[in-house]
C-alpha cells in the first residue's frame, strides 16, 4: 500500500516530507503523453516492465514513454510537447538539482526509482489515471515544485 514503501522501510512513509513529490513524480510518468525517460542502464528493464503494465491498464492509450539509457546517476523525464501547463524536463530522480519546476527526487537514483516506480504500480492498481480521486490527496491541485523543495529541505 502507498502508506508505506515497503523497499525502503521509514525512508518514505505517508508522513515523510518527500511523500507527495514521489506521488507527482508517479503521476507525471503515467499520465504524461509524449515522455522520454533517460536513465541508466540497470533501470531499463523496469522501465519496460512498467510501461508494459501501463499498456495493460491504460488500453485505450496510444503514445507511451520512449525509454533510453544515460550514463548519468539519474532518471530524466522529458516532456516532448507542452501539456497541462508543463514543458521540458518535468521530473528528475538523483542527487544532482535540476530546473527550479522539475518535480526532483533528491535521493540516490536506485533508492527514488524504487520508490516512484512502486507508486506507479499502486497508482495503475487504483485505476489512476483514468479515475477521479484515485492519484490521491492533492492530486488534482497544481504542483508547487518550490513548496515541496522547501519544505523537505527543514527535514
Amino acid at each position: 500500500m502507498l502508506q508505506d514503501f515497503g523497499l525502503l522501510g521509514s525512508n518514505v512513509r505517508i508522513d515523510d516530507p518527500m511523500w507527495p513529490a514521489v506521488r507527482e513524480a508517479a503521476r507525471r510518468i503515467l499520465r504524461l503523453e509524449a515522455l522520454t525517460i533517460c536513465a541508466p542502464l540497470e533501470c531499463i528493464p523496469q522501465l519496460d516492465a512498467l510501461i508494459l503494465r501501463m499498456g495493460d491498464a491504460q488500453p485505450s492509450r496510444l503514445t507511451f514513454p520512449m525509454v533510453k539509457p544515460h550514463e548519468q546517476r539519474s532518471i530524466d523525464v522529458s516532456l516532448l510537447a507542452p501539456e497541462d501547463d508543463l514543458r521540458g524536463h518535468v521530473v528528475r530522480l538523483g542527487q544532482h538539482e535540476p530546473e527550479p519546476n522539475t518535480c526532483w527526487i533528491p535521493m540516490d537514483v536506485t533508492e527514488s526509482w524504487s520508490v516512484v516506480l512502486e507508486a506507479c504500480i499502486e497508482l495503475l492498481a487504483a485505476g489512476y489515471p483514468g479515475c477521479i480521486g484515485c492519484g490521491g490527496p492533492n492530486s488534482e491541485r497544481p504542483w508547487n515544485e518550490q513548496k515541496s523543495r522547501n519544505i523537505w529541505a527543514t527535514k
